[in-house]
């Protein structure tokens, strides 16, 4: 009987010394998948940021002179009318390109801002207006030409106050889609 139970002993000895590096290899496998997972997903993260960034570096320099334009600050005396509709051409263009990249409604928040400073869809093949007072600019932009005063509705004109949160918060998205940290 001991003979049968030794036996048995050398038995279950044997085979778990087959299965422990089975099991470490299937664990190290395993291991080793898991970490190129993670790995791949750190260079897509890497990679979509990246690419946010780009956004960001080509879209916000156009977007502060919309603002500056309307709020009269900065550079709003250089910015012609034209050059502000080009700039919402590009940025329009821009944002339904590229808002898939990003996880929030970050055309919602561009379209905000947007309805603050222009009047859109104001008759077929006419160019957006621009909700200010052309009086106001021509008095103080050396070079005004009166053609412009065309480009404006002038009894639209937006709240600045409205126009600076739609403005902060299209910012503070795109912050937050760039994992930004707080200050």
């Amino acid at each position: 009987m001991e003979e049968a139970t030794w036996n048995s002993l050398e038995v279950v000895k044997v085979i778990i010394s087959f299965i422990t590096p089975l099991i470490g290899g299937i664990i190290a496998w395993r291991l080793a998948r898991i970490g190129k997972e993670v790995e791949r997903r750190q260079w897509a993260d890497r990679k979509i940021i990246e690419k946010r960034l780009e956004i960001y570096e080509k879209l916000v320099p156009a977007l502060n002179d919309l603002y500056c334009f309307y709020l009269y600050v900065g550079n709003w005396k250089e910015l012609t009318p034209p050059e502000i509709i080009k700039h919402k051409r590009m940025l329009d263009k821009n944002f339904h390109i590229y808002a898939h990249l990003f996880e929030q409604d970050i055309l919602s928040a561009y379209n905000s801002f947007i309805h603050h400073c222009f009047s859109t869809y104001t008759g077929m093949g006419q160019d957006a207006k621009l909700k200010s007072d052309p009086a106001k600019r021509a008095k103080h932009m050396p070079g005004w030409k009166t053609e412009w005063n065309e480009w404006f509705i002038p009894e639209q004109a937006t709240s600045l106050d409205e126009l600076r949160k739609s403005y902060d918060g299209l910012l503070a998205l795109f912050k937050s889609e760039l994992a930004l940290q707080p200050k």
